[in-house]
């Protein structure tokens, strides 16, 4: 839990996110909305979502947004699978 300083500055950090220099307000929402679904962040979610029905993003536009956040998480589950079978052979290999 954080402490009311650590509040406090973490609502300033996260608020200083929000105003973009180079993205406009849809890109932002949107890469928000998929940061907040790679982590799970139900309440990020939520937020992304409101902001995005706000501004007129449709639904098939999130779900484009799923369909890469899903790309994504199972090329990472792929590797690491890879990475560990290969581990686990060359072990099953140099106990024979």
């Amino acid at each position: 839990m954080l402490n009311k300083s650590q509040e406090e500055l973490f609502s300033n950090f996260y608020k200083s996110t929000i105003n973009n220099k180079y993205l406009d307000d849809r890109t932002a929402i949107l890469i928000g909305l998929a940061a907040s679904m790679a982590v799970a962040c139900y309440p990020c979610m939520k937020y992304y979502l409101t902001e995005a029905k706000e501004i007129g993003i449709k639904k098939e536009e999130i779900g484009e947004v799923l369909i890469k956040v899903m790309a994504v998480s199972a090329g990472r589950v792929n590797v690491q699978l890879e990475d560990v079978i290969s581990n686990y052979f060359e072990e099953d290999e140099d106990s024979s």
